[in-house]
């Protein structure tokens, strides 16, 4: 898993989002698709591709998608250790 990938991933995952746009710097909430739909398209998505389960507060205190990743990878280090 890179973060390259998880930026294809979310940008699939959010309904209008171009490909290519977002980086891994991008404030995800400030996005003009985000919304509460694409805040559950993003947890269903981290559910099915990561296998861990992030919670809304998980996401209120990350503000970049490189964030939301890091976060994946510490629910990951945790579920195996």
């Amino acid at each position: 898993m890179d973060i390259d990938q998880f930026v294809r991933h979310f940008e699939e995952a959010i309904e209008g989002v171009e490909p290519n746009s977002l980086t891994p710097d991008t404030q995800y909430h400030k996005i003009p698709q985000w919304d509460s739909l694409a805040l559950l398209c993003l947890l269903a998505m981290i559910d099915s591709e990561y296998e861990v389960q992030i919670s809304g507060p998980d996401l209120r205190n990350a503000d970049t998608l490189r964030d939301i990743f890091a976060l994946i990878q510490a629910k990951k280090q945790e579920a195996a250790a």
